[in-house]
C-alpha cells in the first residue's frame, strides 16, 4: 500500500515540502559555515553532497534503466563524500578536538555513519528482505535516529539551540530518504516480487 498516492493532495505537496526542507538545510549550512572549524566545514559539505546523491538515487529506484554515466557519477560522488566524512570522524575523535568541543560531535558523526551504511546496504541489495530482517533493520534504524535526537536535545539543553535546529533538519532530511526507500519497497511488493532470503 502506498504511503500516499502521487495524485493525492499529500502526494502533490510532498515534493515541494521536501525541497523546502532541503533548502532550509542548505541556508543553515551556508549561514554557519563561517563559524565552523575546517573539519566541521568539510564535514558539512560532504554530508550535503551525500544527502543530495542519496536523494537523487532513492527517488528513481523504480526506474529500470539508469544511464551508466549516472551510476558512475553517483558512486564516485558518494565515495568522495565518505572519504571526507571518515576524515571528519577521525578529527572529531581526536583528543584536542574533544577537549575543546566535547564528545557529542564524535558520537553524532559515528551514529550518522552507521545510519548511512545501513542505507547503502539497502540500496546495494535493491530487493525485499525477509520480514525478520526488515524488522531488525527498522528497529536498528529507529534506535539510531532516536540516539541522534537525544544528542540534539543534549545540545539544546547545553544552550546550543542552533545545533539542535541543525540536527533536527538533518533528521527530517534523512526521513525523506527513508520515505523514498519505503516507496520503492512498496513498488516491489506491488510487482509481487518475493523476498529471496
Amino acid at each position: 500500500m502506498l504511503i500516499f498516492s502521487p495524485n493525492s493532495l499529500l502526494g502533490k505537496i510532498f515534493p515541494y515540502a521536501k525541497w523546502f526542507i532541503y533548502g532550509l538545510l542548505f541556508i543553515n549550512m551556508t549561514l554557519f559555515f563561517s563559524n565552523q572549524t575546517i573539519a566541521e566545514g568539510i564535514d558539512s559539505l560532504a554530508w550535503l553532497l551525500l544527502l543530495l546523491l542519496l536523494e537523487w538515487e532513492t527517488s528513481q529506484l523504480d526506474m529500470d534503466i539508469v544511464a551508466k554515466s549516472e551510476r558512475v557519477l553517483l558512486k564516485l560522488g558518494r565515495i568522495i563524500s565518505y572519504i571526507f566524512i571518515v576524515y571528519s570522524i577521525v578529527i572529531y575523535g581526536g583528543e584536542s578536538y574533544i577537549i575543546e568541543n566535547g564528545i557529542l560531535d564524535f558520537y553524532n558523526a559515528i551514529i550518522w555513519f552507521i545510519v548511512v551504511m545501513i542505507l547503502e546496504y539497502e540500496l546495494f541489495s535493491k530487493k525485499l528482505f525477509s520480514r525478520r530482517k526488515e524488522t531488525f533493520l527498522n528497529i536498528l534504524k529507529f534506535l539510531l535516529y532516536f540516539s541522534l535526537f537525544v544528542i540534539a536535545i543534549l545540545w539544546q539543553m547545553d544552550g546550543e539551540w542552533l545545533d539542535f535546529y541543525d540536527a533536527a533538519l538533518w533528521i527530517i532530511c534523512f526521513f525523506f530518504i527513508e520515505l523514498n526507500i519505503v516507496q520503492y519497497k512498496d513498488y516491489l511488493e506491488r510487482k509481487n516480487e518475493v523476498p529471496k532470503w
